[in-house]
C-alpha cells in the first residue's frame, strides 16, 4: 500500500452521495406533484425548488472541499464532472415539474410513470456507486446496468412521443412533449455519471 503524507479527504464522497439522494428525492417529489390535487401543487412544486437549492449548494460544498483538500479519492476535474452531471438531473426534473404547471397539464401517462421508475432507480444506483468510488469495487456492474436503464428509457420515451402525436392534437402534443423531453433529460444526465465513472475505472485501473 502507497504511503501517503496527507490521508484522502473523503467528505467530498459524502457530498456525492447526499447529491445523488437529492435526485431520489426530486423523483419521489416530482411523481407526487404529478398526481397532486390542483390546490397542493404549489406546494410540492416548492419542495422541488428546496431540494434544488439543496443539491447547489453540496455542489458548491463539493468544489470548496475539492479545492482545499491535499488528496482526494479521485481526480479533481472527475469530481467536478460527476457534480455537475447529478445536479443536471435535479435540474431537469424540476424543470418538468414546471413545465407541467405552467402548460395546466393534466395527470401523467403510464410512460411518464414508467420514466419516472426508471430514474428513480438510476438515482438509487448512482448513490450506491457514488459511496464506493473511494474504492472503485463493484463499479463494473454499475456501470453496465446504467447503459441497459439508459437504453430503457431511451426507448420509453420514443415511445411516449409517439403515443402523445397519435392521441393528441398538434398544441396540446407539444406541451406534453416538453414535459417529456425534461425527463429524459434526467435520465440521459445519470447516464453521463456512469459514463464518468467508467472513465475513472478505465483511467484508475
Amino acid at each position: 500500500m502507497a504511503f501517503r503524507i496527507f490521508p484522502e479527504d473523503e467528505q467530498v464522497i459524502e457530498l456525492l452521495v447526499h447529491m445523488s439522494q437529492c435526485v431520489t428525492t426530486s423523483v419521489d417529489l416530482l411523481a407526487e406533484h404529478l398526481s397532486a390535487a390542483d390546490d397542493r401543487t404549489g406546494e410540492t412544486l416548492q419542495a422541488l425548488l428546496d431540494t434544488e437549492d439543496e443539491c447547489s449548494n453540496l455542489y458548491f460544498s463539493l468544489m470548496t472541499t475539492t479545492r482545499s483538500s491535499y488528496v482526494v479519492p479521485i481526480p479533481r476535474q472527475d469530481l467536478y464532472i460527476l457534480g455537475q452531471w447529478i445536479l443536471k438531473s435535479v435540474e431537469a426534473l424540476v424543470a418538468c415539474a414546471e413545465t407541467q404547471q405552467l402548460y395546466k397539464i393534466d395527470r401523467p401517462t403510464s410512460h411518464a410513470t414508467e420514466q419516472l421508475n426508471v430514474i428513480r432507480l438510476m438515482s438509487e444506483m448512482t448513490s450506491k456507486a457514488m459511496g464506493r468510488l473511494a474504492t472503485l469495487d463493484e463499479l463494473d456492474d454499475y456501470w453496465f446496468e446504467m447503459i441497459r436503464l439508459s437504453r430503457q428509457s431511451e426507448r420509453t420515451h420514443r415511445t411516449y412521443r409517439a403515443s402523445l402525436l397519435d392521441k393528441h392534437k398538434a398544441p396540446h402534443a407539444i406541451r406534453r412533449m416538453d414535459a417529456a423531453d425534461r425527463l429524459l433529460d434526467a435520465s440521459r444526465a445519470l447516464g453521463h455519471v456512469s459514463a464518468e465513472v467508467g472513465r475513472v475505472l478505465v483511467s484508475e485501473s
